[in-house]
């Protein structure tokens, strides 16, 4: 495989309409690239080879037998691929829940430091950000999207990247309007990002003091004697509580008071796109919010707010569903739920201690099969195959038809996490599956098993390996072989068709 060349944007195809509202790239935008260290790639697809795949336990899956060890690998990370699969059989299945949870000595610094130099906007300060593409924000919305995709798919900190998607759902902002496309690279930065494995309430209040989420829902039209409840609102419905859960209408409007005069400054000032309290705007009248009377004034109330937000045992119970939800199953059961979030409750809402709970090895042996989102889907394809990508054009066109375009969700819920929602998008996923290592896609692999020579139980057999462990399904690998048997010349061309069709399989869709 060649070293992984530079990263051309382009703003032709279905991704259009959204990304040119953004403004025009400039006319040296042929020169942005991600130049990803190859050997990043290439040492792990050269670790691959040498596995030696064991026998494990087998667990019931909607594809094939698998192992708790596969299941937690499958959850942890936004894909297997046989290197996660051989460094957990390395450290046993607490070991390696243990190597994903401390995630700052996973060392990551090669990609960060690659994405840096690429996509300069990630390390802007607002300020920077507003001055230099105020009248073209189509640059650090590229190369927001672009960094997303490059760190989900070769991050070697993986559960932290689960975590990041997780987050960002939950903190949801629009990326396309108002001053988000100038905000948002900050938000995920620096409250995302900094937080996603940290404690709870921290997370909450870096999310309250963003100047992007504040602008999103309109805090900033939220004065004294005309309170504006929408950020009030979402606070506690989507950010803590949970909907209609414990708060009543005078809250919002309580919490909604204690939060006058949260702001942004504005783009003409020097520290442009800051947060900034407005004492002048803020109601200063004493406020009862879920019981409890505020009156500590100023930019305390707020952050008072947040404290019993952030205490409450309702925000433990909402957040923990969410977490089984997202690494258990769609139907979590309220003991686990409980559990988790005593979790919560004992040690001021660490995440990691909560995620401990969700990932236990008892608890994912009966974990139910989930739908991959696309953007999961379209990631764990690149790590299994160990796969290079030398732009990313093609996977936001993708993305943006299959409705999953990182940071495009309008409402502030956050894209559904639901297998009645995105099974409505089955074609856009077999379109992606069948078509994404055709030429000009800038997808690039180097597997041993693309070998025309090589019998075709032999392929079928390796690539089972590799995007499944060892788990297709028998009626899969029929299918499989039967594409390959059907009378047809075996080339390169036809093997990255076989690969297609295996991740347009239900074996594949699901995880």
């Amino acid at each position: 495989m060649r070293e992984m060349g530079t990263v051309r944007p382009s703003f032709s195809g279905p991704q259009a309409p959204v990304l040119k509202r953004q403004g025009r790239l400039p006319a040296a935008a042929s020169s942005m690239g991600a130049r990803i260290p190859k050997h990043l790639i290439a040492e792990p697809r050269e670790a691959a080879r040498r596995v030696r795949p064991r026998k494990r336990k087998a667990l019931a899956s909607s594809a094939g037998a698998i192992s708790a060890e596969q299941r937690l690998v499958q959850r942890a990370t936004m894909g297997l691929n046989l290197v996660e699969m051989q460094r957990i059989d390395d450290l046993g299945y607490d070991g390696y829940l243990d190597y994903q949870l401390d995630h700052e000595s996973i060392d990551n610094s090669e990609l960060e430091d690659a994405l840096t130099r690429a996509f300069p906007t990630l390390s802007m300060s607002p300020s920077e950000l507003i001055r230099t593409y105020e009248g073209n924000q189509g640059v650090p919305v590229f190369e927001l999207i672009a960094a997303s995709i490059y760190r989900a798919a070769y991050s070697p900190r993986q559960l932290y990247e689960r975590m990041v998607v997780f987050w960002t759902d939950h903190f949801n902002i629009h990326l396309f309007g108002d001053a988000q496309p100038l905000l948002k690279p900050i938000d995920d930065r620096d409250v995302i990002r900094r937080h996603a494995l940290g404690k709870f309430p921290d997370l909450l209040s870096a999310s309250a003091h963003s100047p992007a989420m504040l602008i999103y829902l309109t805090n900033d039209s939220n004065v004294r004697g005309n309170p504006n409840e929408n950020y009030a609102r979402e606070l506690m419905e989507l950010h803590s509580l949970g909907v209609d859960n414990g708060y009543k209408q005078k809250d919002v409007r309580a919490v909604a008071r204690c939060f006058t005069g949260w702001r942004a400054t504005g783009p003409r000032q020097a520290d442009a796109g800051e947060f900034l309290f407005d004492q002048s705007q803020h109601d200063t009248g004493t406020k009862t919010v879920l019981g409890q009377a505020i009156s500590e004034g100023g930019i305390r109330d707020g952050e008072r707010v947040l404290e019993i937000l952030g205490g409450k045992r309702l925000t433990a119970k909402f957040l923990a569903r969410k977490l089984l939800i997202y690494f258990w199953g769609y139907e979590p059961k309220r003991r686990d739920v409980n559990k988790v979030a005593n979790a919560y409750m004992n040690t001021g809402g660490d995440i990691k201690a909560m995620l401990r709970q969700v990932l236990k090895k008892g608890r994912m042996e009966r974990a139910q099969p989930k739908l991959k989102r696309p953007f999961h889907l379209m990631v764990s394809a690149l790590r299994g195959l160990f796969a290079g990508l030398d732009r990313t054009s093609h996977a936001i066109d993708h993305l943006f038809t299959a409705g999953h375009l990182p940071f495009n969700w309008e409402p502030p819920d956050g894209y559904p996490d639901s297998e009645e929602f995105w099974s409505g998008f089955i074609l856009p996923r077999w379109n992606w599956a069948t078509t994404f290592l055709d030429a000009g896609n800038g997808v690039e692999l180097d597997l041993p098993f693309v070998d025309p020579s090589l019998k075709p139980t032999r392929i079928v057999s390796d690539l089972n390996a590799y995007l499944f462990n060892g788990a297709l399904s028998a009626a899969t690998e029929a299918s499989l072989l039967a594409f390959l048997d059907s009378g047809k010349k075996i080339d390169k061309k036809r093997i990255h068709d076989l690969i297609g069709l295996a991740a347009a399989s239900p074996d594949f869709q699901e995880y």
